[in-house]
């Protein structure tokens, strides 16, 4: 059982990313934890789940502490103006005389 424990432990460990979070004056004001299908769950000091948010493309879900949906941000998608590239540059022309 102790075993069983250890290695459901380590895989939670494993597939989870985390990141204390401080205040101001360096007191601990919790964490949050990403899980490898891109969902971020903020956590208080005390461990009180306050909310997700999911990134999906360019778009930000986000969720309140019991799963309603909050809202969302979207970044903008910039898109380069269609441009040639590598323009050959021409070559000066000698000048020519006429009537010679």
């Amino acid at each position: 059982m102790k075993h069983q424990f250890c290695l459901i432990t380590l895989l939670i460990y494993g597939l989870a990313h985390g990141q204390a979070i401080y205040g101001p004056n360096v007191e601990y004001k919790g964490y949050v934890q990403t899980s490898p299908n891109g969902v971020s769950n903020s956590y208080s000091a005390t461990g009180a789940l306050q909310g997700s948010a999911q990134v999906q493309g360019n778009q930000t879900n986000f969720y309140g502490s019991q799963g309603q949906y909050q809202g969302n941000i979207q970044a903008p998608i910039v898109t380069p103006p269609n441009t040639t590239i590598s323009t050959p540059r021409q070559v000066n022309q000698s000048p020519s005389i006429k009537g010679w």
